[in-house]
């Protein structure tokens, strides 16, 4: 976990109060933006959570340089101003925004939830997807050693808008509108790729599924502060089956096949075929897109059973119930 600040009391009030996490985190504590870069260029960290305002190097810069390095770190603004432009420029790159001064407690389960998500990213099968996938998107062979660029190449295959007209907030530039504009261009169904016929696949039904279990979702949770939440990841629960189709047409054409001969679920297919799920990969996709982390969460568990239950999951899974 990586904690950057420009204020060495700010830094020193969160070293004590996490002091009782020492034996299962390990910690480090930059003074600024140039030496939080400089960390971020000698290790890879599973969380980054940075001050905003800060001189030379702020908030949204360290992020970027985060992002580049690995898409899959968790990454979140701790700020105690309200700067319209400085949150639109961390807006694209932040998982998560805390105020200051933000509860110790809340900041501890959000770490412990991102790390779940992030563990998931090292599923050996699911790396070897994600390797596949970019091998199919840049047409050359590349290990799944380089999380940047498969971050561009999945985005890429997900990058046209579905035309669907969602929930907008009032503010164009608010984390809740970012959510559903990202929402919008990553379910998209790459029109271009998928001209010709992929078996398994119909666009029309994965369009009409998406629209239906986001306004599902929605109204599962009508009244709460995460219906639009709901809503997003209703919209993006099945954007892995997307990428798979596109990138791996014949694993998704025999996990069609063998859903119809069997009838077994889907997942349960994947992870005999693939050994990961579309779930999986799409909870990656989004990740490397800087989707909110309840969001993802949401995403990954859908389709699971016996999982820590979440306000939006508990939605989205509910959108699925006949």
């Amino acid at each position: 976990m990586l904690f950057v600040d420009d204020d060495a009391d700010v830094l020193g009030g969160l070293s004590r109060a996490l002091r009782k996490h020492r034996a299962r985190w390990d910690m480090v504590f930059a003074q600024g933006g140039p030496d939080a870069v400089e960390e971020v260029r000698r290790s890879t960290f599973d969380v980054v959570i940075t001050d905003m305002r800060m001189p030379e190097i702020d908030g949204a810069a360290v992020l970027l340089e985060v992002r580049d390095h690995d898409p899959t770190t968790f990454r979140a603004i701790l700020t105690g101003f309200a700067d319209h432009k400085a949150v639109t420029r961390a807006l694209p790159l932040a998982h998560r925004f805390f105020n200051k001064p933000c509860d110790v407690a809340t900041l501890a389960a959000t770490v412990d939830q991102a790390v779940a998500l992030r563990l998931g990213f090292a599923n050996p099968a699911l790396r070897a997807i994600i390797a596949r996938v970019v091998r199919a998107g840049s047409g050359e062979a590349l290990g799944d050693d380089d999380p940047a660029r498969a971050a561009r190449i999945l985005q890429i295959a997900t990058s046209a808008l579905l035309g669907f007209e969602g929930p907008r907030s009032a503010d164009p530039a608010s984390p809740r509108d970012r959510e559903i504009t990202s929402a919008l261009a990553l379910a998209a169904y790459a029109r271009a790729a998928l001209e010709r016929p992929i078996e398994g696949f119909e666009t029309a039904e994965l369009q009409r599924h998406a629209h239906e279990i986001a306004q599902r979702a929605q109204a599962a949770a009508a009244g709460k502060p995460h219906a639009i939440d709901a809503f997003t990841a209703g919209l993006v629960h099945d954007v892995g089956k997307i990428v798979l189709a596109i990138a791996l047409p014949e694993e998704h054409a025999a996990i069609a096949r063998e859903v119809a001969r069997s009838g077994q679920h889907r997942t349960v297919v994947e992870r005999e075929l693939l050994g990961a799920t579309h779930a999986d990969l799409a909870a990656f996709v989004l990740t490397c897109c800087s989707l909110p982390l309840d969001v993802i969460e949401a995403v990954a568990v859908h389709d699971r059973d016996l999982v820590p239950q979440s306000p939006i999951a508990d939605a989205l899974r509910a959108a699925h119930t006949p």
